[in-house]
């Protein structure tokens, strides 16, 4: 320890050590006092002080303070010392001791004081005699001493009191006593605080003594001499002016007295009179108070709170006072977080910064009051004090940990904060150790003040850790570094935790114990039982911990641990469970952030006990009953908390995996370690010309600077790090090795012995600096943790291997419990730098009992993702995450990857989410492994949930950007674009699919280059023009391969024109801007890919092998080009020269020639407009004419489509002449054709005529509608088209252009071919005419009013005809739509010179798109007939052109949900199904409330589709209408869903109570008799809809019994509506019954009736009592068989309430309680149905037949009877639903009735099949 005195003093060394902080230096001269309190800028500045002390680290406490020590640890508050230097000079002078003082001397010190003391004391009694006053000096000063006194005795040495005489202590206790009791009562700051309130509220009272500011009652008098004006006492609320200064003066004095007489009581050997109860008590209130009422609120700006002044309020303060005493009894709230001074009132911020001139002398007494708390810390150690003054300090120590440090008094108030804090830590420390019984309860206090620790972040770490050198880090090389808290606070080479972390830490050390001697009682122990493994590892741990002396270090941690997490998993607020969470996060990262730290071992135990709990509490609330879950934020924060500690665990174990020591000797023998040549081998990395050390072993160099020593202190000898390791090692197997066989090898165990034995080297020379016992409890610990590892060893030597005599290693650890010997210590201990330390940290820390239980906390993660409850699921799939960012390995086991394989068809999509967010992180990092994963990646980018397609698109991105190569993104490229192209994808995913793609192919800042200055960026840099090259060559050749893998390219072309244009829809106004920029980046890529492209083409033709396969190739490439042609067509006519030669279909590529030939045909159609009439004649003079007209005589339709339409487009040409040689093909062409027809259409007899014939029929029909279709003709057609010019066919001769006549000669022709037989001539001819409706659309009216459109459409057609016209109307739609948004209608009419201004004003260029439409409308009642074909390739035809329908607005959408509604009953049909959900999704979307408007009749449709579409079963002539759907997809349980459950779960409605009830409500209206009572006693007989109603009710019976429920509230709102129609219309029912009957119409279902008894008979009619009531006149047996019609659908209903009590599980008491207008449970939500349930049958048998309406008498007599039985129980049910106590007391289950009811009667859910005569008694 270094002494900082003057040399001037000339104190005895033996007597004065170090001046430690006295009164002298808060006894300020008076003119240094008045300059202080008089100047607002003249404060109290001690030098910089720690913000935290370091246990065991010397060297870091002086690198933050080099100034004096303060007690052998404190640092000096030199403040104090500088101010105060004049008087302490004086004292020097005074009194100044020689060096050869002893013990006498200090006697006479002592006594010469006292006598003093007791000489003035004497004097003021007979002066206060004399003048007949009761003034006392001890209330005026408050105390004997002097400031000079107090001073002279705080600098002797506090060890030195045993020497001085006992009578002579004994006094100066007593009078030191008086000091510290004057000043208990002292409350500085509520003094300031009231004289601040009083000088604010002044002149309301013009009566009151006058008023002084708080500097003035802060200010030193000018006059302080014997006559001085008496000081007011404590009580007296009397205000002058210097009143503070003296209550200041008091204190200082008190506190220096407290020092001095804590030093004489914990002094060794002192007599027991010197410490008296009451002094004690006295020092421990002056503290408390001291910590409560001036340190706490001086720091924390806290003191003027409640100083809000009303105007003229002066005397109404007991608000504020209350308020303020608070704020200092609890200076931060655990609710509010306090306001900033920033955000004060102008009265507050004035307040506060009046206080500010009480709290800066208060804050110069912490280096004093530090002191005081170092002493209190011995006197707790060598005294016995009583448990009240325990707590008592106790609790005032732990309340330092609230302090918010606030800046606004001083710059330096979080140094101040962290030395109180420190020093309070180190008594609770003390405390802790000292008395075992308070552990419990000082551990149980820690939880309250956690709840009033400050939240802000400069203030919520202050205790300074040191790093993890740097030279440590930078030898982790690509290692990934372990995750480290992100809200740790660094300060140059420290970092920062919670001072709350490091004291549970310190607590938890305090309590380890010395181990034993022998461990055989544990070794024995072992065997005793032959349990389970793992209990077998438990009892081992627990004897291991006893033997070791850890018992109480772990319970502790138990105890902690426990009583955190207990706090944390509170429900809601409870408890301030919400607060209680974020301090364990905070906690972990500490404990993390530390766990490397050779001064806190007790982390990696904490660690440890945590996870245990962690995991614990997680996997109980896996297994946990639904009706008691555990609360979800505390799941989503232990799983957080166990996902942060695994992953570090993980990250420490692969670390050391990947950098393990490589110089440790693995024989027993010594290597040869001399080097070939001398090499720097500093850690650092650096090779910099300074100070180097050679290591005397192997030779190698390291920077001074790095290993700490300097130029001047260079040691004779020193070894590396390596070399010591190797030599400690070696050294080590000398003594402890079994034998003498040199060859035997060293295993890690082995060698982590040597690396335990240098940490305890390194943490002794760290104790023997420092006289702190936590110095010494950090290596204790260490020492009873290798005890334990190696009692754990010894019971496992199979895992534990090694050549090493553990027991003499056990003798060897326990032999350095005690300190060394002044002998041992001169013993030169190998010492290793502070970055071999690190390394050693790192390897133990790898090797610890939390590092090997890694695989158990990794097996938990498994478990639970894995488990029921999805939360679960989710949290450990995201923790799995954790792990896998710092060790990717863990993706290799197998046990990890089929969890995640699982996970990934997770039902929740959460949980599918994170599983994505897992496997994309890790093939990102590891792209060589992205295969492995590709396709369970790629079949979640169509998964339900939005948040799953989006993560998958953006790892496929960061995928195809790391790696343009990737095998698989030519799939994922198409499956991307297919999302894209889909009109229900989310906006957000579209769009990150447009900007991935944008990025890929469209980007011009690709590559730093820029596509529009291609040319000037190539002359300036030739490799960024290479850069572009190879940029767009790739993104043309991954488009060809998109579009070789989807075999379309219309996905293509869609996200082409939407990149170029924009996009329809999904455009949002924040991405306008955007999306403009994208589109002028796409314009100019273009060029260079359709470049790109042609390049790829003739590199192909180049290096082609004339293989089949090679037509694939070019159909791809031409697709591609098509692309560009539909979207950006001019960029294709500079090379149209390349690809009009593959129209000769000579290409080598038999199978693919026509898809070629087509392709090729459709490009030149699109590029044609932009040909010059130079193109123009260059091209037809060419061939190219004869060329397409070859395709139409060799190609197949669709080739010759594509061919007509090229030449159509040629001849159109606005630059081609009437004569050009391409109209001349064309027209030839024509007549061909059209004599060929003629020809043969006479001769075309079904399934006779020739296959040729056939052939050639198809191609001419399909290249004569094309002609009609694609050729425009000068000359429109007249407002009507008279029909009869079609009745004839003109000769060919006849045929030309002009006036239609072509169009109208083949429009006649068609029409025979369509009068033939045979099916697929018809659908050929009307093929062909759909051209002509496209083209001519006028001509569809001429075709209406000949009957062609009805004949197509009709039953009598044949089912491919009735498709072809369904395929033909939606065509002319689409062609409609396209020619109306391309603005060709438009153009075209622009173009006419005949037209008038009139009509270009009214736009009637549109008035042909509407012709189509209006005849299609006209069929609707035809076209929702055709729902209803039994052909299911006419519904999904029908279902198609519906929608284009609802799209163009051509139907009413009210009219046609029902149809589609009814469509999801087509059970058999899943496209055609998938195709009517998405257009009632789409229609919900426009209009939420439609389903619930048309449900009923979707419900009626669906039903009659069914009744109409599937013939009934021939087994049992039932019919197999049913409203529910089997799904055996989860395992081997069999679970219903109903036709509808798409449809609600896809729709808007799902998350929206108030459309869900609606919905509901729509359906069991379906229950409720529209018929009036008045008609009801008029019917004699049944109606013949009454008969058909009954399996409807059934079958929406069905429906909402198996409906996907949200919530609780769903069956509870269907239980209550059916409750209150059964309780009405049940009632009524039963009434008229009894009026029927003749029985008791007051109560009539009392009990059993004579015709209720007659149904458990076979034949219940034939009973006598049955038998006379048919045959009597006067009995209306139409009117009983109605209202058995309406009993049977009330018991549908009544079945249906308790087969939705038992699915969902309702109690009675919760069905009671329910209303619909409730809102809805949290705990309520996400139900389901319970397991095992079987499915609702609600088979009814009908009344009365259906032909001859004659009454089913036996079914209505059983109807009658199950009714009233029913509706007996349901009254017994209402009647126990008031009755909840006998429930809550789990009494026994009541009877379903108390009438005789059959045994087997039906279940709920159930209707009974069969008579109910077969369960009578009497057929037994």
């Amino acid at each position: 320890m270094n002494n900082n005195h003057h040399s001037s003093s000339g104190f005895n060394s033996s007597l004065y050590p170090e001046p430690a902080p006295s009164s002298t230096s808060n006894n300020l001269s008076q003119q240094s006092q008045q300059q202080q309190f008089n100047s607002s800028s003249s404060h109290f500045h001690p030098e910089a002080i720690p913000s935290a002390s370091i246990p065991l680290s010397t060297d870091n406490i002086a690198s933050l303070n080099s100034n004096t020590t303060m007690a052998n640890t404190r640092k000096r508050n030199k403040s104090d010392e500088s101010e105060g230097t004049d008087a302490k000079t004086n004292n020097n002078k005074t009194l100044k001791p020689n060096n050869t003082a002893d013990s006498n001397d200090t006697t006479e010190i002592i006594e010469r004081i006292i006598h003093a003391a007791e000489s003035r004391e004497a004097t003021s009694r007979e002066s206060s005699v004399a003048n007949n006053t009761k003034k006392s000096e001890l209330t005026v000063e408050g105390g004997p001493f002097t400031n000079s006194e107090l001073s002279q005795l705080s600098f002797l040495r506090h060890d030195v009191w045993h020497t001085v005489e006992a009578d002579t202590v004994v006094s100066l206790a007593g009078m030191l006593h008086r000091h510290v009791a004057s000043g208990v009562g002292i409350d500085l700051v509520g003094e300031g605080r009231n004289v601040v309130k009083m000088k604010d509220g002044a002149g309301g009272d013009g009566g009151g003594a006058p008023t002084i500011s708080v500097q003035q009652w802060m200010q030193q008098p000018k006059y302080s001499g014997p006559n001085s004006a008496p000081l007011g006492s404590l009580g007296e609320s009397k205000l002058e002016p210097g009143g503070g200064y003296r209550r200041l003066q008091i204190l200082q004095r008190s506190l220096e007295a407290a020092n001095i007489l804590l030093g004489i009581m914990g002094c060794k050997g002192i007599d027991r009179r010197a410490v008296e109860d009451d002094a004690v008590e006295n020092c421990v209130d002056l503290i408390k108070n001291h910590i409560n009422r001036h340190i706490i609120p001086s720091l924390s700006n806290t003191g003027h709170l409640g100083v809000s002044v009303p105007g003229n309020a002066v005397n109404d303060s007991s608000e504020d006072e209350q308020a303020a005493a608070a704020a200092a009894a609890d200076p931060v709230s655990p609710k509010k977080k306090r306001r900033k001074t920033t955000s004060l009132s102008p009265t507050r911020n004035d307040a506060c910064k009046n206080m500010k001139t009480v709290y800066t002398p208060i804050l110069s007494t912490i280096g004093l009051f530090g002191t005081i708390l170092e002493r209190t810390d011995a006197f707790i150690i060598a005294n016995e004090m009583d448990d009240r003054l325990l707590f008592t300090l106790s609790a005032a120590a732990l309340s330092t940990l609230s302090i918010d440090a606030s800046s606004f008094v001083r710059s330096d108030t979080t140094s101040l904060a962290s030395l109180v804090q420190v020093s309070s830590m180190d008594v609770l420390v003390s405390i802790f150790r000292r008395y075992p019984r308070h552990r419990s309860i000082i551990i149980e206090d820690l939880f309250p003040l956690m709840l009033k620790l400050p939240t802000s972040k400069r203030s919520l770490r202050t205790f300074l850790v040191k790093k993890m050198s740097s030279s440590s880090k930078a030898k982790e090389g690509k290692v990934k570094a372990e995750p480290v808290a992100s809200s740790s606070v660094a300060i140059g080479d420290h970092e920062c935790i919670q001072p709350i972390s490091a004291l549970v830490l310190l607590f938890v050390q305090a309590c380890v114990q010395m181990p034993i001697q022998s461990d055989d009682g544990m070794a024995e122990g072992g065997a005793d039982e032959e349990d389970e493994e793992q209990g077998d590892q438990e009892k081992d741990n627990s004897k291991a911990n006893d033997a070791s002396g850890l018992d109480g270090c772990v319970a502790v941690c138990n105890q902690f641990t426990a009583q955190l997490l207990l706090r944390c998993s509170r429900k809601g607020e409870e408890g301030g469970a919400s607060e209680f969470r974020p301090i364990l996060h905070n906690l972990v990262d500490d404990l993390l952030a530390i766990r490397h730290q050779p001064e806190f071992p007790a982390a990696e135990m904490l660690l440890l006990y945590l996870s245990s709990r962690l995991g614990n509490d997680l996997m109980r609330a896996s297994s946990a009953p639904k009706n008691a879950p555990v609360e979800a934020t505390y799941l989503a924060t232990a799983m957080d908390a166990f996902g942060k500690i695994t992953s570090a665990v993980a990250s420490s174990v692969h670390e050391y995996r990947e950098n393990p020591f490589q110089v440790l000797p693995e024989t027993l023998s010594p290597s040869e370690c001399e080097p070939k040549e001398e090499v720097n081998r500093c850690f650092c990395g650096k090779d910099t010309d300074t100070f180097m050390v050679d290591c005397d072993r192997c030779h190698s160099w390291y920077h001074g600077s790095c290993i700490g020593i300097t130029k001047d202190a260079v040691p004779d000898a020193w070894f590396c790090d390596d070399c010591t390791l190797q030599s400690t090692v070696l050294d080590q197997a000398k003594v402890f090795a079994h034998g003498s066989d040199t060859s035997r090898h060293l295993s890690s165990f082995d060698h982590s012995h040597a690396m335990r034995q240098l940490l305890l080297h390194q943490v002794t020379k760290a104790a023997e600096s420092s006289d702190s016992p936590q110095s010494d409890a950090v290596r204790e610990f260490i020492i009873a943790t290798w005890t334990k590892n190696l009692a754990v060893a010894r019971s496992n030597p199979e895992k534990f291997a090694g050549v090493f005599d553990l027991e003499l290693i056990r003798s060897h650890v326990i032999a350095q419990w005690s300190r060394e010997t002044v002998q041992q210590k001169q013993i030169q201990r190998p010492q290793l730098s502070s970055d071999g330390l690190d390394r050693i940290m790192k390897a133990l820390v790898a090797g610890s009992e939390l590092s090997t239980s890694l695989a158990k906390l990794i097996g938990v993660l498994l478990k639970l993702m894995s488990d029921d409850m999805a939360s679960l699921r989710k949290l450990s799939v995201k923790a799995i995450l954790q792990v896998v960012n710092v060790d990717p390995s863990l993706m290799a086991k197998s046990a990890v990857r089929k969890e995640v394989s699982r996970c990934f068809h997770d039902p929740s999509i959460s949980v599918r989410e994170a599983t994505v967010s897992l496997v994309g992180e890790y093939v990102v990092q590891t792209p060589s492994l992205a295969p492995a994963f590709h396709t369970p990646l790629l079949e979640r980018i169509v998964d339900k949930g939005v948040s799953v397609r989006k993560r998958i698109v953006k790892i496929f991105r960061d995928i195809l950007l790391t790696n343009p190569t990737y095998q698989g993104r030519a799939a994922v490229m198409n499956c991307m674009l297919q999302r894209a192209s889909d009109r229900k994808e989310d906006d957000n995913v579209r769009d990150l699919i447009f900007e991935t793609f944008h990025t890929l192919w469209f980007d011009s800042t690709s590559f730093n280059m820029s596509v529009t200055n291609l040319a000037a960026e190539s002359k300036k840099s030739p490799l960024a023009g290479m850069k572009a090259e190879l940029y767009c060559r790739e993104a043309a050749k991954q488009m060809v391969e998109v579009v070789k893998v989807s075999g379309s390219p219309e996905d293509l072309t869609c996200l082409v024109k939407g990149l170029l244009f924009g996009f329809a829809e999904g455009d949002k106004d924040k991405k306008v801007a955007e999306r403009k920029r994208r589109q002028e980046d796409a314009r100019g890529q273009c060029k260079s890919l359709v470049s790109s492209l042609f390049e790829i083409l003739l590199q192909f033709e180049d290096t082609r092998s004339n293989q089949e396969s090679d037509g694939k190739e070019l159909v791809a490439i031409f697709s591609t080009l098509g692309v560009f042609s539909q979207a950006y067509p001019e960029l294709l006519v500079p090379h149209i020269d390349t690809i009009v030669p593959y129209l000769k279909g000579d290409n080598g590529a038999k199978r693919y020639e026509a898809q070629i030939v087509g392709n090729v045909s459709n490009i030149i159609s699109r590029v044609s407009p932009h040909f010059t009439l130079e193109e123009l004649s260059r091209l037809t003079n060419g061939g190219l004419p004869t060329d397409l007209v070859n395709i139409a005589y060799k190609f197949p339709s669709d080739a010759v489509s594509s061919a007509v339409e090229a030449l159509c487009k040629l001849t159109n040409h606005h630059h081609a002449k009437p004569d050009s040689i391409q109209g001349k093909n064309l027209h030839k062409l024509a007549q061909q054709f059209y004599s060929y027809l003629i020809k043969t259409v006479d001769s075309i007899n079904g399934s006779t005529t020739k296959k040729s014939i056939k052939d050639n029929v198809r191609r001419a029909l399909s290249a004569l509608g094309s002609i009609c279709r694609y050729y425009e003709c000068q000359s429109n057609d007249h407002h009507t088209i008279d029909p009869s010019i079609f009745s004839e066919v003109p000769p060919v001769n006849d045929l030309q252009f002009a006036d239609n006549i072509l169009s109208n000669a083949c429009f006649s022709i068609f029409l025979k071919y369509l009068s033939k037989d045979d099916e697929t001539t018809k659908c050929l001819a009307l093929k062909a005419m759909t051209g002509v409706f496209i083209g001519r659309p006028r001509v569809v009216l001429a075709a209406q009013q000949m009957g062609v459109i009805n004949d197509v459409m009709s039953d009598d057609a044949p089912p491919s005809v009735q498709i072809e016209a369904l395929r033909s109307w939606r065509d002319i739609l689409l062609a409609e739509e396209i020619r109306i948004e391309s603005g060709e209608a438009k153009a075209k009419m622009a173009a006419q010179k005949n037209i008038t201004t009139s009509v270009r004003i009214s736009g009637d260029q549109d008035g042909d798109s509407s012709i189509s439409g209006s005849v299609l409308t006209k069929h609707a009642p035809r076209l929702y007939e055709m729902t209803l074909s039994k052909d299911e390739k006419v519904r999904c035809m029908i279902v198609d052109l519906i929608g284009h329908l609802l799209r163009q607005g051509l139907i009413n959408p009210m009219e046609t949900v029902p149809y589609l509604l009814a469509i999801q009953g087509d059970v058999k049909s899943q496209s055609t199904r998938s195709l009517a959900l998405k257009l009632l999704i789409n229609e919900g979307e426009k209009r939420p409330d439609m389903l619930n408007q048309r449900i009923q009749a979707g419900i009626k449709r669906a039903f009659n589709f069914q009744k109409a579409v599937y013939p009934q079963q021939s087994e049992n002539n039932e019919s197999s209408v049913t409203a529910l759907l089997e799904n055996k997809s989860e395992g081997a349980r069999t679970a219903f869903n109903t036709i509808f459950d798409e449809v609600i779960k896809e729709s808007s409605i799902r998350n929206k109570k108030a459309q869900r009830q609606g919905l509901y409500k729509s359906i069991i209206g379906m229950f409720e008799r529209e018929s009036s009572h008045d008609s009801l006693l008029q019917a004699k007989h049944l109606k013949g809809d009454d008969v058909d109603r009954l399996p409807l009710l059934a079958f929406a019976a069905q429906i909402l019994a198996h409906l996907p429920y949200n919530c609780a509230a769903d069956p509870l709102f269907i239980v209550y509506h059916a409750s209150c129609i059964t309780a009405l219309e049940g009632n009524e029912l039963l009434v008229r019954f009894a009026e029927i009957l003749g029985n008791d119409v007051c109560d009539p279902n009392v009990a059993e009736d004579e015709l209720e008894k007659c149904a458990k008979l076979k034949n219940p009619k034939s009973s006598a009592f049955a038998s006379n009531l048919i045959k009597d006149d006067n009995f209306n047996a139409g009117e009983f068989g109605a209202l058995c019609e309406r009993a049977s659908g009330i018991n549908l209903l009544l079945n249906l309430n308790e087969f939705l009590r038992k699915a969902y599980n309702l109690s009675e008491a919760r069905i009671t309680e329910y209303l619909p207008s409730e809102k809805e449970r949290i705990h309520e939500k996400g139900i389901s149905i319970a397991e095992g349930m079987p499915k609702f049958t609600a088979h009814v048998s009908p009344i009365c037949s259906a032909g001859d309406n004659e009454i089913d008498w036996n079914t209505a007599i059983r109807t009658y009877a199950l009714f009233r039985v029913l509706m007996r129980e349901g009254e017994v049910d209402a009647e126990l639903h008031f009755d909840e106590g006998a429930k809550k007391k789990g009494g026994k289950k009541r009877k379903r009735s108390d009438v005789d009811v059959p045994e087997n009667s039906p279940a709920p859910g159930q209707v009974p099949q069969k008579p109910l005569s077969q369960i009578s008694p009497d057929n037994e």
